[in-house]
């Protein structure tokens, strides 16, 4: 078994994301591979990755692992979500009324 070399450093847009979900009724698991949160609303199953809209600008290579999320997430289309009204709109809450 291989220790975890990465920091699982959250998104600070996190907290309010989650919060939002929760308040119309979604249930709201985070991850820390190959996303961020798993989320089940109106019996439907959504993978969501959270990112800071102004943080700070990464710069240079991916690595390997990077790459390969970054892949996934392609992929599969993940929303990349940076507010609350948008991880709402992703999942098919609208405005976040019930």
């Amino acid at each position: 078994m291989t220790l975890n070399r990465y920091a699982t450093r959250r998104d600070t847009s996190e907290p309010a994301i989650i919060e939002a979900l929760e308040r119309v009724g979604a249930q709201v698991w985070p991850l820390d591979y190959p996303v961020d949160l798993l989320v089940r609303f109106r019996e439907r199953w959504h993978l969501l990755e959270c990112k800071t809209r102004y943080g700070k600008a990464t710069k240079g290579r991916k690595d390997k692992r990077q790459a390969a999320q970054w892949n996934f997430i392609e992929t599969t289309g993940t929303p990349v979500v940076t507010t609350p009204m948008e991880a709402l709109q992703a999942v098919g809450a609208g405005d976040g009324a019930n």
